[in-house]
């Protein structure tokens, strides 16, 4: 690096080189025994530069920004005349010097290119003193072009989780601990950027829950500044001697999950680039508690050599040509490392990034100069031809982007789900706001939320779901979906989110009148006979619910519906029998079979199915609870539910829904009446909370090995901003 400054040729002037012509500031006049410096060869150009003006490190100042030579006289560019240059021109009679504040120090415009695996440098407000490192993960494109950078969230915020750091600089990769320096030199080509989204994981509660799942990430964008070029590559750290980490690399083209069992990769700043191997475990954690925070990702050990170190966090962990996460920390003593997984992390986020430059100009033709001897009519033919032929072969070969998206406009109840159609596993992008309404939903309209966006990903199918807006209202929604192909029009269509209203009718319906069924689908569980149980409240419920939704005796609802009470339920409830969650689905046809699977909840619970028989409504009925009364808490966390009927079509899409058991403190109690009895009307206590229908359901037995939040212990720590104090 050190000899690396713009020099000019001894073929060209001096006065060409510095873009002066003629104009020089002479030096001191000239004495008669004043010797000559060597300036006759390129060589001893730089060494009478460099031995006369280089600091002890054997750097050049920044004020000496440009030299070369004219004729015999070495001619000196500076921003100003320091001592040094001076002495230095008055002692030679070949020496001139040429002042003008545009001649400072450049640096090499190749340590402008920004690629995974560099570091760059902080200040942190609560420590003026000192300065902290962190690397850098992928380099690509959000979904507008704009050039991103994809790091560790933790590295955006002091350990308050809070106060934001400043990003100074990149790291002078030479110095850097992976080259064998100390670091913490900045590279002086300014910050690379500012900081975006940054999210570093989410709250613990004292009994081990994720406070909030799509905060338990450690991931952060930086929006790069002008000036710097991104690189969808990985420096593998060969080149760091030359300050241009761009040189020697490993190509990105994707992002994806990380394969169980197989070897990975990481670069990073402090340990430069690593082997380790993902663990391949059944029971292998989800979560890892890293400095006091829950991050979502999967464990690295370490191989020959450790994987990751204080400074690495953000690094790129790669699997190939795969981005598959960043590193988020590790236990002080090493042997194994936690990696925030990418994909998880930009689902949860609602973030995109791409490793093909969206804005580069696709080559040229050159077929057009093939006949460049050839006649000149023939010359143009052939251009025509071969032009014609590359558009062809171009517009044949080059990916499409995605169809908009397939999305009817659609009704949900409180707490619903919103569904639609794409390519698969494309990213789609959903914005909504409120919009006026008249009539029968300018009550509704009153309580819309604000506007908001959200991005999900679609299944192999090309199926995706998203979570309606929780308060009730007629939204006005937009999607696009985004592949590495690009980003498609977008499908504007509306949800209107209802209030639970069906669901209130049906359970005061069902307590009014099926109280004795009840008790009696009760005491039928308790004597093993729960078939005949059920198929006696299935037929009360025919006569109690017929009305709940809106449509006479005797005939099937016009529209489909999935009510779910009570949306939160204490664990201490959720484990009797009669406080359990009741979901009605309306709709099917009479004697349809209709299918509910619990898709997502708590470990070990997802795949759970049950099935019933639409009654003459078209109503089926279900009910989940909990066996493991001694100890509730391994039921807590939300469950997601999709409900099927056997005489579905293709375009009718599943009905979904969740609910939540939640600690007692946080619970609404399950519902229970207000005179003590916890909503048992009869006599021996066996009703089932004013409700007749059937306890046929889901009974999540033998969960207590796996529920919980599955969260390493207080070994973890955050392989951190490593820190450096100036003083």
């Amino acid at each position: 690096m050190q000899k690396k400054l713009v020099q000019s040729s001894l073929a060209l002037t001096a006065a060409a080189a510095l873009g002066l012509g003629g104009a020089f500031v002479a030096g001191p006049s000239a004495a008669a025994d004043k010797p000559e410096v060597n300036v006759g060869t390129d060589s001893a150009l730089q060494t009478a530069v460099f031995k006369n003006l280089a600091d002890k490190n054997g750097d050049l100042p920044s004020e000496v920004g440009r030299f070369g030579v004219q004729g015999d006289t070495l001619v000196l560019g500076v921003s100003k005349e320091t001592k040094k240059v001076s002495t230095f021109s008055s002692k030679y009679e070949n020496v001139d010097v040429v002042v003008d504040s545009r001649y400072t120090a450049g640096v090499p415009q190749a340590s402008k290119n920004l690629v995974g695996g560099a570091g760059y440098l902080m200040s942190l407000p609560s420590d003026p003193n000192s300065i902290a490192a962190c690397s850098t993960g992928f380099a690509g494109w959000d979904a507008s072009g704009n050039q991103i950078v994809l790091t560790a969230g933790h590295c955006a915020v002091e350990a308050d989780g809070e106060t934001q750091t400043g990003i100074l600089d990149m790291e002078k990769p030479s110095i850097a601990e992976a080259a064998g320096g100390e670091g913490f030199k900045q590279a002086g080509v300014g910050a690379p950027g500012t900081w975006g989204f940054h999210q570093y994981g989410s709250e613990i509660t004292t009994d081990g829950r994720v406070v909030d799942e799509n905060k338990a990430i450690d991931f952060a964008v930086v929006n790069v500044a002008d000036g710097f070029t991104n690189k969808a590559e990985v420096t593998d750290w060969t080149t760091a001697s030359s300050d241009d980490l761009s040189k020697s690399t490993t190509k990105i083209t994707e992002v994806g999950s990380e394969t169980p069992g197989a070897a990975i990769q990481k670069s990073g700043r402090t340990t430069g680039v690593t082997e380790g191997t993902v663990v391949n475990d059944p029971e292998a954690f989800e979560y890892a508690n890293i400095g006091g925070r829950a991050v979502h990702g999967f464990e690295v050990t370490d191989g020959e050599t450790r994987f990751s170190d204080h400074g690495d966090s953000g690094g790129a962990v790669y699997q190939g040509d795969t981005a598959v996460g960043v590193i988020s920390g590790g236990p002080e003593a090493g042997g194994w490392s936690w990696v925030a997984d990418l994909d998880n992390s930009l689902e949860k986020s609602g973030k995109t990034i791409t490793f093909e430059d969206p804005n580069e100009e696709p080559p040229g033709d050159d077929d057009a100069n093939a006949d460049a001897g050839a006649d000149a009519k023939d010359a143009d033919a052939d251009a025509g031809a071969d032009a014609k032929d590359a558009n062809a072969d171009s517009d044949a070969d080059a990916p499409e982007a995605p169809q908009a998206p397939v999305v009817e406009d659609q009704k949900v109840d409180e707490g619903g789900q919103i569904t639609g159609k794409t390519e698969a596993d494309a990213k789609v992008k959903l914005d909504w706001k409120p919009v006026a309404a008249n009539g029968e939903q300018a009550a509704l309209q009153a309580q819309a939320a604000a506007e908001g966006s959200v991005t999900v990903t679609a299944d192999a199918e090309g199926n995706f779901t998203a979570e309606a807006p929780s308060e009730t209202g007629t939204y006005a929604y937009t999607a696009t979906a985004t592949t590495a192909a690009g980003t498609s029009e977008s499908t504007e269509f509306t949800v209107t989110v209802e209030a639970d209203d069906a669901a209130d009718d049906a359970a005061d319906d069902a307590g009014a009148d099926g109280a004795d069924a009840g008790a009696d689908g009760a005491e039928a569980d308790a004597d093993g006979n729960d078939s005949d149980a059920g198929a006696a409240a299935d037929a009360k419920d025919a006569e109690s619910n017929a009305d709940s939704d809106g449509s006479k005796d005797g005939e099937a609802p016009e529209e489909r519906k999935l009510s779910i009470e009570p949306k939160e339920v204490s664990a201490s409830d959720f484990v009797k029998q009669d406080k359990g969650v009741q979901i009605l689905a309306a709709g099917f046809e009479e004697g349809e079979k209709v299918s509910l699977e619990v898709v997502a909840g708590p470990e070990n619970v997802e795949g759970i199915t049950l099935d019933e028989t639409a009654n003459a409504d078209g109503v089926a009925a279900f009910s989940i609870y909990g066996t493991s009364a001694s100890d509730p808490s391994v039921y807590l966390g939300k469950y997601n539910v999709e409900v099927t009927g056997a005489n579905d079509t293709e375009d009718e899409s599943a009905l979904t829904g969740s609910f939540e058991v939640v600690a007692d403190e946080d619970g609404n109690g399950g519902g229970g009446n207000d005179d003590g009895d916890n909503g048992n009307n009869d006599d021996d206590g066996n009703g089932d909370g004013g409700s007749d229908l059937p306890r046929t359901g889901a009974e999540l037995t033998g969960l207590a090995a796996g529920a919980g939040l599955l969260v390493v212990g207080g070994a973890a720590v955050v392989l951190t901003m490593r820190r450096k104090k100036n003083n």
